[in-house]
């Protein structure tokens, strides 16, 4: 059959390699060199369907027999397998073959009903038999003999497949197994069997683990149709563990477009994980209902004496447990504890069963958990508070929760603290007095859930919280507490929604509350947040006043933290106000807020840090710090961290390191983040989705980011501009992206957003394009009209006023120059596109650098005929789209090539002589490099330019090269060398 290449299958996702080595190994048997291959795996981890996709690469001379081993009531039918996979072969075989391959074998009647009664016989009789059967076959044809469920096989079907491989010799036969990880309990005849046929040569074994999140979106992807957004896909993969047939039963029925899943379980799906349950005797599905209740793997003596409360003796519970294992319902984690193989298997116990019952088992798990010496209650903590919760103990539950905080806290798992101080939030007003301690208590517990919520992603908790705890605060009596609750719900609704207005009511109230404390860290940070608001907003003097006044009062407070947040502030305030030194002010807001143990200042001044070190053209570094102070956040606990993942993912899309950029989105995709960091991560994700041509991915990246923010939000202005005209520019056309642009840039703020030119710029090109080439040249006037009118209400000239001879300032004035000539069709575009795409290279933007070459190829040949300057700039901008996988680009650069003629082919290098066949071997360095450029199909004077040397010295070493290699033309050489690469490499 020779080497089989696997096509990739979507509903095969992650198992690419697995496939191979089936694929392989069947072409091997089919050459005389039988094997055997056992493939294990849990229930619904799609061993069957590999096995299946691996037979359907086989060409159809080879025959396919597909037995099954049959299992009722905990009884198996012997041979069944064996005489299955015959059966089948017999049913579509006429009379003559059926005749040839059963000659002298008349004893199988005793097996095979089509053929008649026959007197039973011994097993050792019929072994023989079959194995000569099998034999002729596989001289008839090549053969592949499909066992399913060898799991539940008779000792006889194992000793016929055992004698099966024992004598495979040459035969061109291959035998392939499914076999469950469940059902093989202490004593199955299959561990036996296994070690036995481990040490036959051709024997090999398969395991296929769960999915991993990636694959998972595959599989989601080829059930549906489309590519689902990752959202869905990570709670999928939550839900199923990455078991592929749970993936199908959950997804069955969706559209793709769903947002999230549905919170019940599908029917379905809920009875495929109950099947091996209703098979488990009456108290072993009772340990199992009882573990359900602990909510995650418990220790042997824990549930040993919640057990025996509840009508399981602690001398059945070893068995239960290994009766529950064995039907693969359970299965120990990595600490030997219990637990279920399929968690939702745990969530539908749960939820079955009646309130009062589940009541009774967590005030058990409470009396034993406290009863136990070996376990320390403040270890245990979190799970008291759940269990006393659920079992209506409310005290108890309030007290537990509160040093399951503290616990979490110290572990920095904001996400858990968060969650138990919710919970004694919400059990407060049913607490004993004496516990809950006197009502100011309250508002501080309040305060600290919210600020944890919001570090924790539970956004909307944190504004319900920090609402709930301005309430209970006199504005009169306690000024400087309402001044900070104010501050802190007004952050948790700026995170959340990003609103439209910034300053608020509430803003400028927390300032005026504090009017009486001059000198505070209250006034500091109100001051700090409004200078912020305003600065949203684009009041700009307002800003810079209050920013002012906010770092003069931190100074005077002697407060580290309220100097960290107004220096931060003044430096996101004075960012295009390069004078005042905002880097200084990010970098020293930094130091304090890292001294101080705040993550939330430290992110922010982190934030502001990257972006005066990209406006500095000092991108490379910002990239890094934005990487490593996200690490360092997120390990903190802080959900907000992703922002700055954002702000590093952007960095990497620019610096050409996609592949990095994927990685790290898709960690920050796969956090589900909500609010401002949500939407950041997603508009990033929209532009590198564009960027690929993924343009329905792109979309839904967009379409979410609007969910989580409002379209007209300021701070998030122009990246919300930028991603969206991209995603427009590839999913509707440029018109829609001119119209967007046009709608969002606002000239009273050219300081800020003069990037924004150059992308109006693109749009309104391409759309003049567009017109033109359609035979619009009224629809391609109105485009220039609407650019000429944008550069005319223009403040200034743009990219002169900072710094112009930094590498970003001249890139950006090189490309707006590029595209208002290609807008206009003026003549002398190809040396404005020259420059442009050398500006972009000096500046460190290889994508962009592409894009130009590509308008500079296009540029010359609108103009004449191809040169040899159009093929390199082909063949450069073709090397990078390849690179890093943009494939619109390399589409439109491989068109425009075939057109213009142009090998895009790059030169291989050729190996030194020691690796080289006979024939090249003589050749020097030189000439293979040479050789190299002639397999590419490049020119003499392309090779020149290329290596720095004359056309006379190419010439010289091509008329060696066709010496050496006893050649007559270049052609012949080229032709040659491929050929003898091909064969060495094979």
């Amino acid at each position: 059959m020779g080497v089989v290449r696997v096509k990739a299958d979507l509903r095969l996702a992650g198992r690419a390699g697995e496939l191979q080595l089936l694929a392989d190994a069947l072409a091997a048997a089919a050459g005389g060199v039988p094997c055997a291959v056992v493939v294990h795996g849990e229930a619904g981890v799609g061993k069957t369907q590999l096995v299946r996709a691996a037979s359907d690469t086989l060409p159809p001379d080879v025959q396919v027999l597909w037995g099954a081993c049959v299992h009722f009531c905990h009884a198996s039918v012997p041979f069944a397998p064996v005489t299955g996979a015959l059966q089948g072969w017999l049913t579509q075989a006429d009379g003559a073959a059926r005749a040839d391959l059963l000659f002298g074998a008349d004893d199988l009647a005793a097996l095979l009903p089509s053929l008649g009664q026959s007197q039973a016989n011994e097993p050792g009789r019929l072994l023989p038999l079959i194995d000569l059967v099998f034999s002729r076959l596989a001289d008839r044809a090549s053969t592949v003999v499909v066992i399913d469920d060898l799991h539940w096989a008779d000792r006889s079907s194992l000793d016929v497949l055992a004698y099966l491989i024992t004598g495979f010799r040459d035969r061109r036969l291959a035998v392939l197994a499914t076999c469950r990880d469940e059902h093989l309990g202490e004593g199955h005849p299959l561990h036996t069997w296994l070690a036995d046929m481990r040490r036959m040569p051709g024997f090999q074994e398969v395991h296929l683990d769960r999915l991993d999140l990636a694959a998972t979106e595959t599989q989601i992807a080829g059930l549906l149709g489309r590519q689902v957004d990752i959202g869905l896909a990570v709670q999928v993969h939550e839900r199923s563990c990455g078991n592929p047939y749970l993936t199908e039963l959950l997804v069955r029925g969706l559209s793709g477009t769903e947002p999230s899943l549905p919170s019940a379980a599908p029917t379905a799906l809920r009875d495929a994980l109950l099947a091996s349950w209703h098979g488990l005797t009456e108290p072993a599905r009772q340990v199992t209902r009882i573990l359900a209740a602990g909510g995650r793997p418990i220790d042997l003596a824990v549930l040993a004496g919640v057990s025996s409360t509840h009508r399981v003796a602690k001398s059945q519970l070893s068995a239960c447990l290994t009766e529950a294992r064995d039907h693969g319902v359970l299965r120990p984690d990595d600490r030997h504890r219990p637990w279920f193989r399929h968690p939702l298997l745990a969530d539908i116990l749960y939820n079955e069963t009646p309130p009062d019952d589940a009541a009774r088992l967590h005030a058990a798990y409470v009396r034993v958990l406290c009863s136990r010496p070996e376990v320390a209650p403040a270890r245990a903590a979190a799970e008291l508070a759940v269990h006393s919760h659920r079992a209506g103990m409310t005290d108890d539950a309030y007290r537990w929760s509160l040093i399951a905080a503290e616990n979490a806290a110290e572990l920095h798992a904001t996400a858990e603290e968060a969650i138990h101080l919710e919970r004694a939030c919400s059990l407060w007003a049913h607490v004993s007095p004496n516990v809950r301690g006197a009502p100011a208590a309250r508002v501080d517990l309040l305060s600290r859930a919210s600020s944890a919520c919001g570090r924790g992603g539970l956004l909307d908790s944190a504004v319900r919280l920090a609402a709930e705890a301005l309430i209970l605060v006199d504005r009169n009596v306690e000024p400087l507490r309402a001044s900070t609750l104010l501050l802190a719900h007004w952050r948790a609704m700026y995170r959340r929604w990003a609103p439209e207005t910034t300053v608020t009511d509430d803003l400028i109230q927390a300032v005026r509350l504090t009017d009486a404390a001059p000198d505070s860290a209250e006034r500091a940070l109100a001051l700090g947040a409004l200078a912020f608001a305003e600065r949203v907003d684009r009041l700009h003097d307002e800003a810079a006043t209050h920013a002012e006044d906010a770092v003069e009062t931190a100074r005077r407070s002697r407060s580290q933290l309220a100097l960290a947040a107004a220096l931060s502030t003044r430096a996101f305030v004075n960012f295009a106000d390069f004078a005042s030194n905002p880097l200084s002010d990010a970098e020293e807001a930094e130091r304090l807020a890292r001294s101080c143990g705040s993550t939330e200042w430290l992110e922010a001044a982190a934030i502001q840090r990257v972006r005066c070190l990209r406006k500095l053209g000092r991108d490379g570094e910002a990239t890094a710090v934005a990487k490593a102070v996200f690490e360092e956040a997120l390990a903190a606990g802080s959900e907000w961290s992703y922002h700055l993942a954002s702000y590093a993912a952007d960095g990497l899309l620019d610096d050409g390191r996609w592949d990095d950029c994927r990685e790290l989105l898709r960690q920050a995709l796969a956090a589900r983040c909500g609010g401002i960091a949500g939407a950041s991560v997603r508009l990033i994700a929209a532009q590198l989705a564009t960027r690929c041509g993924r343009t329905t991915e792109a979309e839904q990246h967009l379409a979410r980011a609007l969910e989580l923010i409002s379209a007209d939000t300021a701070n998030h202005h122009v990246a919300l501009t930028i991603a969206a005209a991209e995603v427009f520019m590839a999913s509707t056309g440029p018109q829609k992206s001119l119209q967007w642009l046009q709608s969002r840039i606002d000239v009273a703020d050219a300081a800020y957003i003069e990037g924004l030119l150059v992308d109006f710029a693109h749009a309104a090109a391409e759309t003049a394009q567009a017109a033109r080439d359609a035979g619009d040249t009224r629809g391609a006037a109105q485009a220039a009209a609407m650019l000429q009118d944008l550069l005319g209400k223009w403040p200034h000239e743009p990219f002169t006023t900072w710094r112009p001879e930094d590498a970003d300032t001249t890139m950006g004035k090189a490309l707006l120059d590029a595209e208002i000539a290609r807008c206009r069709g003026d003549s002398g575009q190809a040396e404005l596109w020259r420059q442009a795409a050398d500006r972009c290279h000096a500046a460190g933007m290889p994508w962009q650098e592409a894009v130009s070459r590509l308008q500079c190829a296009e540029a010359i040949l609108a103009t004449g005929p191809p040169t040899s300057t159009v093929s390199n700039l082909l063949r450069q901008a073709h090397k990078t789209a390849v690179k890093l996988g943009a494939k619109p680009l390399q589409t439109q650069v491989e068109s425009l090539a075939r057109i213009a003629r142009v090998n895009l082919r790059h030169p291989v290098p050729i190996g030194g002589a020691a690796q080289m066949p006979k024939p090249l071997a003589g050749l020097t360095e030189r000439e293979r490099q040479i050789l190299a450029f002639l397999v590419a199909g490049r020119s003499n004077g392309e090779i020149a330019q290329e290596l720095v040397i004359s056309d006379k010295t190419v010439s010289v070493h091509v008329s060696n090269i066709l010496r050496k290699t006893g050649t007559s033309s270049r052609v012949e050489a080229a032709a040659l060398a491929e050929r003898l690469a091909g064969h060495h490499r094979s």
